[in-house]
């Protein structure tokens, strides 16, 4: 089973998580950094200074925009404590302090949630040099390509690990993290990419396997093959650490190229949360406030299912209503993210809006399919950003996209009715 930004299972942490906790440098990651421009002294001073509050609450944040994916949140937490405590600095950029010849990339990880099998395993003890952190790797990879050094990382999508990610990969590389990212949430796909929907090209493209192997996609006649590739690396590699989108500063300036200030989004949805517990106030409601979003259901777990189906996590949730929602159902389809939920048989969200499921106790939203029979849950829903309502964006996001004989309704007019 895969996922699409480094959801990464402890199974695979055989050469991810437990690597990136320890490794200090990209060449000790095992990243191949050759090349004059990956080797040029990077100075990490461009940006506000973020503190381990502002990565805590963004993190907790990132669990609501994630809807149901982006990885595991404790998991996060692990890296970016890992980080901190070695001494690493993370910066935030905003896209407006970009110059326009600059260039920024997108790292990430497509990875297996599936136990690794022992013929595979084997087969990774025998390479001499295995690399530790792919994603690194990958990441210098494409600078050697271009001959140039990335002046900021992209925020790949905004899900607990993917975020913390792409976060530690730009202080462990000494370079500001940009505060936007390609989608505003996380996604199945990398066709749900923010620079494709904008009509720039994902390519040059750099992968690196956990095994050494490296390749660059210089082009691609269909953009979606770049999806089909590494995914199928990432089948047969355990992970396949991904660079991609190497954009310059003006295209990541311009309208629609990145989902900008979704990093502060994530942070200030995370601080209304840890404020409204601190003050006894409802911290859901907080959450649900602070993104003019939308109280979907709240309910207890009854059933949840789920397969590894073509690579991807897909199954659904079935919740019993309580209180104000008592004596009604809802179910929720996901395809590793939620995609479709469903009120007594009527649809009330579907992608690209955002449905995220979060548990009552912990007041974090839930990486599927973390549910445990009885769970006390509540459901938002919050519009995406505007990218993702126009043509280009609904070919690769409506509900018909994956399969669903619905049509794409925007929340705020399904719920309207």
């Amino acid at each position: 089973m895969l996922a699409r930004r480094h959801f990464m299972a402890g199974a695979v942490a055989i050469g991810g998580l437990g690597a990136l906790a320890s490794c200090k440098r990209v060449d000790e990651a095992g990243g191949q950094s050759n090349g004059a421009a990956a080797n040029r002294a990077r100075s990490n001073d461009r940006g506000s200074l973020l503190t381990a509050q502002m990565l805590e609450d963004a993190l907790i944040g990132s669990s609501y925009l994630g809807c149901g994916g982006g990885g595991s949140l404790k998991l996060a937490r692990e890296l970016i404590a890992g980080d901190l405590e070695a001494g690493q600095v993370f910066r935030l950029l905003s896209t407006s302090e970009l110059d326009d010849d600059e260039r920024v990339s997108s790292p990430y990880s497509l990875a297996s949630l599936a136990p690794p099998g022992e013929e595979i395993l084997a087969k990774l003890e025998a390479i001499e040099k295995p690399v530790k952190v792919p994603t690194f790797a990958a990441f210098s990879l494409l600078e050697k390509h271009l001959d140039t050094q990335f002046a900021a990382v992209i925020l790949g999508e905004i899900g607990p690990l993917s975020m913390a990610e792409g976060l530690s990969t730009a202080a462990r590389l000494g370079v500001p993290a940009l505060d936007a990212d390609t989608v505003g949430r996380a996604t199945p796909e990398i066709n749900q990419h923010s620079v494709r929907v904008a009509g720039h090209p994902l390519t040059p493209a750099a992968g690196v396997t956990p095994f050494g192997d490296e390749l660059v996609l210089t082009g691609l006649q269909d953009p979606s093959r770049e999806e089909d590739l590494f995914r199928a690396l990432a089948v047969v590699s355990l992970e396949i650490g991904v660079a991609d989108a190497p954009i310059t500063g003006k295209i990541a300036k311009s309208d629609g190229a990145l989902v900008k200030d979704s990093f502060t989004l994530a942070r200030k949805i995370g601080e209304a949360v840890r404020l409204a517990q601190a003050s006894g106030a409802d911290p859901i409601e907080a959450a649900r406030a602070q993104n003019a979003g939308y109280h979907l259901f709240r309910g207890n777990v009854t059933r949840f299912d789920w397969e590894d189906k073509d690579g991807f996590l897909v199954g659904d949730l079935l919740l019993s209503g309580v209180g104000e929602f008592a004596g009604q159902e809802m179910l929720v389809d996901y395809k590793n993210e939620h995609l479709v939920a469903r009120r007594d048989g009527k649809v009330v969200a579907t992608c690209p809006d955002l449905i995220t499921v979060v548990d009552t106790q912990t007041y974090e939203g839930i990486n599927n399919p973390d549910f445990t029979m009885g769970q006390e849950v509540a459901v938002l829903g919050y519009k995406c950003d505007p990218l993702w309502r126009k043509p280009a964006g609904l070919a690769v996001f409506a509900p018909r996209y994956f399969g669903y004989d619905v049509d794409y309704v925007p929340i705020e007019k399904r719920l309207s009715t």
